[in-house]
């Protein structure tokens, strides 16, 4: 039985003890629940229809625009091609891992 029928039940079994002079908190204690029961059946079908909250990425302007200065100093040092080729690869490495730790 669902849950809805136990609080009709229940209700019905107090009130044929307590009798009509009770009626109206009777019935106002029963739409309460009944009311609370909705609330959580609605709040169980929006929680599985909402789609998962996406995190942002690590790969955001203000990191990307820290890699500018690094691949310069990296092909002005000295380092040319290489240099440059390396400081690539150190950084694709470092957002990799950061990406993938979240």
């Amino acid at each position: 039985m669902e849950p809805v029928s136990h609080e009709l039940e229940a209700t019905l079994a107090a009130r044929r003890e307590l009798g009509p002079a009770h009626d109206s908190e009777l019935i106002a204690g029963f739409l309460q629940r009944i009311d609370h029961e909705l609330d959580r059946k609605i709040e169980e079908r929006v929680a599985q229809r909402a789609p998962a909250r996406r995190r942002g990425s690590v790969i955001h302007p203000a990191n990307l625009a820290l890699c500018i200065p690094i691949v310069a100093v990296a092909g002005g040092v000295g380092g040319g091609i290489a240099g440059v080729i390396v400081a690539f690869l150190a950084l694709v490495i470092v957002f990799g891992v950061a990406e993938f730790r979240r």
